[in-house]
Parts: C-alpha cells; sequence; structure tokens
C-alpha cells in the first residue's frame, strides 16, 4: 500500500490481533480490531463514518481455521477483503445473546441517524468474502440492538462494484414446534451491482434477501429454506446454476410490485433445477405483468405452480413430475413490424446459443475461481520487483513471467509502475491480494495517435492457458495512449483462458494524477494531461476468454 500512511499494515491475521478461535472466547473485538485499525498495535482507524471511500488504505484480513465466536456484528471497511483458509474452511459463529444486523456488516447503519449508514451503497467498492462457514443456529430467534429489532443474519452485504461473496456456507435454524424460521443467510437490501458464487444455504426463513440494480448470482444451492431467494427489487438479476430443494418458495418476487413501485425488474433463472418447492416463483401482481422473468433451461419438479400471483392465478402451471422450460418468457414484447405487448409463453423458436458458450449437459459454460491449493507461488517482489509505485518495474516483470511459464506468480498488494508493456505468456497463472495493481506510466503511453498496450496477454494466434485473478490494471496520467489490456489467447480447452476479480481503473484514486483536483470540470478545452487512456480491454478477432466478475 505505497500511497497509504507510514506504518500500515496491509496483510492481518486475526489471531496476531487476539483472536483465539477456539468456539469458546468472544472473539468479537479482536477481529474488529484487526479488520479497522492501521494495524497491530494500532488504535488509528480505517476509513469508516464520514470517510466515504478510500484507494490507499486496503486490506486483506485472514482468518486461520477455527472457529470465531462473536457477539456482534464484525464490521467490514471499505477497500477489504475477508479470507478463510480454503482448505479448512474458518466457522464465524454467532452466540446465543448476539446483537446486531449480522455478522459481517459491509454497510453500518448510524444509530440515530434516520437510515444513515457509514457508506453510499452504490459506491460501495472493493469489497470480498472467501471460504467461511456462517453459524446462525445457536443464535435467539431475534435480538434488540439500539432499538431496531433484528433476526439472525450471516452477511449484511450493501456493495456496488468490485465486489463479491464466494464458497461460503450459510447454516440457519429451521422451524421448531411453534415457532417458524427466522434467520436470514445473505441480507442485501439496497446497492449497485455484484457477483456471487458457490453459496449453500441451509435452513432459516429466507436464503438471500437480494435487493440491488444488477446481479450475478451462479452455483447456489438452497435446503430446506422458507423461501430461497427474496428478491426485495432490482432493475435485473441473473441466477445461474441454482439448486433449490425442499424449500415452499424459490423466488419470491411480490415485494413492493407494480407499476407504481421499484419491485423486481426482471429476473432470469438459467440452468437450474427446483426440487420439492410448491411454489417456484411468486409474483405480486399480474396485470401490468411485473417482473420480466425469462426461464432458460430451467427443471422443476414436484411443484404445485411455477409462475404464481400470490393469492391469485396461476400463470405457469407445475406438476407432480418433472417438468423442462427450455425457454420460456413473461414480459413485454416486440415483434417486428409490431407495437410492443405483454406476453407470457413459451419462447418458439428457442434462441440459439453458439456451441462455444455451453458445457457438455448444454448448460452455459462457468469455471469457479482457482484457489491454487497446494502451490508454492513464486513471490513477485522476492525476485527484485517492487511493489512500492516507483520506477519502472516492466523489464524485472516480463523476466519473471517469460522464466517461470506454468508456475503460479503470486503479485503482493501494492503498485507495480510499468513504462512499457507487459508481456504475459500463454501458460502464466498470475494472482493478486487486494487488488495489486499493474499501473502504466510515462510518455510510452502519452501519443493518443499512436496507442500502446500496457499489459499484453498472449501473442495473436496463441492458444493455451491463461489465468489472472485478483488484479486491477491501472494508469497514472497523463496516458492518452494507453490501451490498458490486449487479450490475444484463445483457450486450449473450455475456460482455459480466463479472467476472475480483475478489474480496470483510470481517474479517481490516489497515485494517478487523475483526480478532481487534477481535471477540475468547466474549464473548457480539454487538458491533455487529463486523457486517461486510448481503450481499456482489448480482446482481439482470433482470441477467446472466460470473463468473471472483471469491472471495466
Amino acid at each position: 500500500m505505497p500511497f497509504a500512511p507510514s506504518g500500515y499494515q496491509f496483510f492481518r491475521n486475526v489471531k496476531d490481533f487476539g483472536a483465539m478461535g477456539d468456539g469458546v472466547t468472544d472473539d468479537t473485538a479482536a477481529i474488529n480490531r484487526a479488520a479497522a485499525t492501521y494495524g497491530a498495535g494500532s488504535s488509528t482507524l480505517r476509513c469508516g463514518k464520514d470517510c466515504g471511500s478510500t484507494t490507499t488504505m486496503g486490506a486483506l484480513v485472514y482468518f486461520p481455521p477455527g472457529t470465531y465466536l462473536i457477539s456482534s456484528p464484525i464490521i467490514q471497511y471499505y477497500y477489504t477483503q475477508f479470507v478463510g483458509d480454503p482448505t479448512s474452511k474458518p466457522v464465524i459463529k454467532g452466540s446465543q445473546n448476539f446483537t446486531g444486523i449480522a455478522l459481517i456488516d459491509s454497510d453500518f447503519y448510524i444509530p440515530g441517524g434516520n437510515g444513515a449508514e457509514w457508506y453510499i451503497n452504490q459506491s460501495n467498492f472493493y469489497r470480498q468474502i472467501r471460504n467461511f462457514v456462517f453459524d446462525m443456529t445457536a443464535q435467539n430467534w431475534t435480538n434488540t440492538d439500539n432499538d431496531q429489532l433484528y433476526v439472525p443474519a450471516g452477511v449484511h452485504w450493501q456493495v456496488g462494484q468490485a465486489t463479491s461473496i464466494t464458497y461460503c456456507d450459510f447454516k440457519m435454524a429451521v422451524s421448531s414446534g411453534s415457532q417458524s424460521a427466522t434467520a436470514v443467510g445473505i441480507y442485501m437490501e439496497n446497492g449497485s451491482g455484484g457477483f456471487v458464487s458457490d453459496l449453500t444455504f441451509t435452513g432459516g426463513n429466507i436464503g438471500f434477501l437480494a435487493g440491488s440494480q444488477q446481479f450475478t448470482a451462479n452455483n447456489l444451492q438452497f435446503t430446506s429454506c422458507l423461501t430461497a431467494i427474496k428478491q426485495q427489487w432490482n432493475w435485473g438479476f441473473v441466477w445461474k446454476n441454482i439448486y433449490v430443494l425442499s424449500c415452499y418458495v424459490a423466488i419470491d418476487c411480490t415485494a413492493y410490485s407494480g407499476v407504481t413501485n421499484q419491485g423486481t425488474g426482471s429476473i432470469s433463472v438459467v440452468d437450474s433445477h427446483f426440487n420439492g418447492v410448491p411454489y417456484a416463483i411468486t409474483l405480486g401482481s399480474k396485470g401490468d405483468q411485473q417482473p420480466n422473468i425469462v426461464l432458460d433451461n430451467l427443471l422443476v419438479e414436484n411443484s404445485q405452480s411455477v409462475v404464481l400471483v400470490s393469492g391469485g392465478a396461476t400463470v405457469l402451471a407445475g406438476s407432480s413430475g418433472p417438468l423442462y422450460f427450455n425457454s420460456w418468457a413473461s414480459g413485454f414484447q416486440t415483434l417486428p413490424g409490431a407495437t410492443g405487448r405483454k406476453a407470457s409463453g413459451f419462447v418458439n423458436p428457442a434462441p440459439n446459443k453458439p456451441a462455444a458458450l455451453l458445457d457438455g449437459g448444454g448448460a452455459y459454460f462457468t469455471r469457479s475461481k482457482p484457489q491454487y491449493v497446494g502451490a508454492s507461488p513464486i513471490v513477485a517482489t522476492s525476485r527484485g520487483i517492487s511493489n512500492d509505485g516507483t520506477g519502472d518495474q516492466t523489464n524485472a516483470i516480463n523476466s519473471l513471467l517469460s522464466g517461470n511459464v506454468g508456475s503460479v506468480i503470486f503479485f503482493p498488494a501494492g503498485v507495480y509502475l510499468v513504462q512499457g508493456t507487459v508481456k504475459i505468456p500463454v501458460g502464466s497463472k498470475i494472482i493478486g491480494s487486494g487488488w495489486s495493481q499493474i499501473m502504466g506510466t510515462g510518455s510510452y503511453f502519452q501519443d493518443a495517435s499512436n496507442p500502446k498496450v500496457m499489459v499484453q496477454v498472449g501473442s495473436t494466434g496463441d492458444s493455451g492457458v491463461i489465468e489472472i485473478s485478483d488484479m486491477l490494471f491501472t494508469v497514472k496520467g497523463p496516458t492518452a495512449g494507453c490501451i490498458l489490456m490486449e487479450w490475444n489467447v484463445h483457450e486450449s480447452s473450455q475456460g482455459s483462458a480466463a479472467m476472475w476479480d480483475s478489474h480496470f481503473r483510470v481517474g479517481g484514486a490516489a497515485g494517478s494524477n487523475l483526480q478532481l483536483s487534477d481535471c477540475p470540470t468547466g474549464s473548457g478545452s480539454v487538458k491533455t494531461s487529463c486523457m486517461a487512456a486510448s481503450l481499456l480491454f482489448h480482446i482481439t478477432s482470433r482470441s477467446s476468454g472466460y470473463f468473471e466478475n472483471v469491472w471495466v
């Protein structure tokens, strides 16, 4: 973190801050110290209340294996990754006397603030949670904190772009006797885009309460929840590889329905399976055809109604046996030469899907981010490469990559300044930490009439393996002639050329020389010193790639 204050600590092991992980000791205060302060032994706080955002004080908070008992929320500060051990997921367990909104809180509600929070939810960027078990089974059915009544929840997730929750399990109590289950796995009442994958939800009232502008969810499994997904509101959600087993409702779209409310704008349910779900998808109203629904490659078994108006008519009937929906839609339809109309029914002919996008079973291909368990990465900074945002690291990086094809190369958190083209050869496997930055700068990138590539992935005609994870591609202006990345590699097997959780950013960050103070608005003619790039991401015509949660 070269732009952070002196003495600032990026990597934090919660046990270095006093957490025990023994399932008995209350680890709340220790974990919050690890997440909140500048580092071990410091009481200075990171970017929380009244901060808004930061591009200088990132942190990775690591949880070794164990059970971490907590009695109030762990607050995840801006620009933070919570990472558990992938070989033995740590358990975050709420105590019986737990009070607060959720085990982990990504956007803290200010007591007495009339709904105000620490961060603007649509701009709550750079968050990651992976490799955890969230256990709410010991908590009371409800709790009260600052005069607010809460139910048990795993993660309060109110975020924007460049965020993800992956490889996590949510365990909640089921209904008992006269007491109906209350817990919620993920509580996301607001936000602006994001991605979650490889999650399981067991028990509880609601697995995933989902409210955000646009979102993608992949490979989620819900078992014995009363409602698997409660779609609070949205503009558009894609639910892919969703398996719902023995839940009362799969997707509840009844909240805030009707033309005068936001409600659920649209959902696409793709390559999914509902089994033993009496009411698969429930709507709050039918007359205005909200929401728009697409069912694509959906198998439904033992369901009374597939699409149902709550308390009203069945739009799409179910069956005690299996029903397969190749392509069914409900919403506003526009046909050539005709005015638009609202319609529901099977799409015939069904959309033609390119074979290159499908797996062997006919579903859209996906590939989860590798974590390289058991690998021994080569650490870039141990090979004479600087991550302090100074000098020119181009030649050193190129030498490291060309000499270690096939090995996992780890770029520790920081800024790797380059004044030429970084060439990533086929066979490379690159991982960052806290979105390690490759930052282009200098005269090489300044000529807009002769653009130059900052990161070149393979060469024209290459085929093979490329894996890039948790990186950030940026510039230090002026860089009017910079092409941040050129992607030339074609997969040699499906998904072999891929990038996950990596993003492109120009301007608006410390060290970029492209902030508001450098480039004020209303100055008339365009300042050449404020020209940030020629192109962000160029995927060349002979290449292919699998890109997951990549923001450009």
